[in-house]
């Protein structure tokens, strides 16, 4: 299934059902929840694209905790 949101357009796998979210979108994408890219993205360069986002922005996060600059509350 093509999605066009913004102009960018997702090859989503076929089939999906809709993904219940708990703790919020980044959460569920990097923690563990209920996001899984793999299961979801049909196109293996954007699942890869997608991928190294969320490694690029986790490695800025644990930047601005080691520099004890992030403040979550």
């Amino acid at each position: 299934m093509k999605i066009v949101v913004h102009g960018a357009e997702w090859d989503l796998k076929d089939g999906l059902e809709p993904v219940g979210s708990s703790d919020g979108f980044w959460y569920d994408i990097t923690n563990g929840g209920y996001i899984r890219p793999k299961e979801i993205i049909a196109n293996p360069k954007q699942l890869a694209a997608i991928e190294d986002a969320i490694r690029i922005l986790r490695e800025f996060e644990a930047s601005l905790k080691a520099a004890d600059l992030l403040n979550e509350f």
